[in-house]
């Protein structure tokens, strides 16, 4: 199954008649399409394992925009969302963007502008995805390391050397070099700018706790002192 044959693209609004429309469009260039009239029901079907992205119609009677938006990002649901909307809604659904909506389609909207608009919240959800994935997998090898190195990791990728480090960690040079070396096998970085990456895509500086100077994640591995 290809990547375009295994996307869903959900379909919240409460007129049938747009929702049978939208379907038909999405299924004609051969996309698979659910349609709902309402973001609980969208909810309970949704399948976090299959790629897609999510139209919505800007005013569902009982749950405006800002709110399903809300509602997702409770749901841990970080799925690209196109607003649909009428002339009267730009000002909310501009407003829904920076609440974190992809993009806006105005009612009554241009078929070829949809579907491009469709296929760029795909490509953005598969782009989403893969992000997710290398972030757990540096995750995995961050609970690897000892609370020591964790400390070390900490300290290099603030830019200290191994002579400050041994001094703030109240450890010997050749110490904070053996640790440096773990810190750098298990997370599987080459270079020291490629660590760096790594920490900024962990955003590591708040897995620490800056006012103590510890690691506030324990790993499963033992610590050394």
């Amino acid at each position: 199954m290809t990547a375009r044959e295994s996307s869903l693209v959900y379909v919240v609004d409460d007129d049938p008649a747009i929702r049978d429309s939208l379907q038909h469009l999405l299924e004609s260039v051969g996309l698979r399409a659910l349609g709902f009239a309402d973001v609980e029901t969208f909810l309970t079907a949704y399948q976090p394992d299959r790629p897609g992205c999510l139209l919505l119609d800007i005013r569902i009677p009982g749950c405006n925009n800002l709110t399903s938006q809300q509602l997702l990002r409770e749901r841990d649901i970080d799925i690209p969302v196109i607003i649909v909307t009428g002339h009267g809604d730009v000002a909310m659904a501009v407003t829904a963007m920076k609440q974190g909506a992809l993009d806006f389609i105005e009612k009554p909207f241009n078929d070829q502008m949809l579907l491009d608009c469709v296929h760029n919240a795909l490509a953005e959800d598969r782009v989403r995805r893969c992000t997710r994935a290398q972030r757990q997998q540096l995750l995995e090898r961050f609970g690897t390391l000892t609370p020591r190195e964790q400390d070390v990791l900490h300290q290099v990728v603030e830019g200290l050397s191994n002579r400050e480090i041994a001094d703030l960690l109240h450890l010997s040079r050749k110490t904070v070099e053996v640790h440096r070396a773990k810190v750098m096998q298990k997370m599987q970085a080459d270079t020291l700018s490629q660590l760096i990456r790594m920490a900024m895509a962990l955003n590591i500086l708040k897995v620490f706790d800056t006012g103590s100077g510890a690691a506030t994640k324990t790993a499963s591995a033992g610590g050394d002192g």
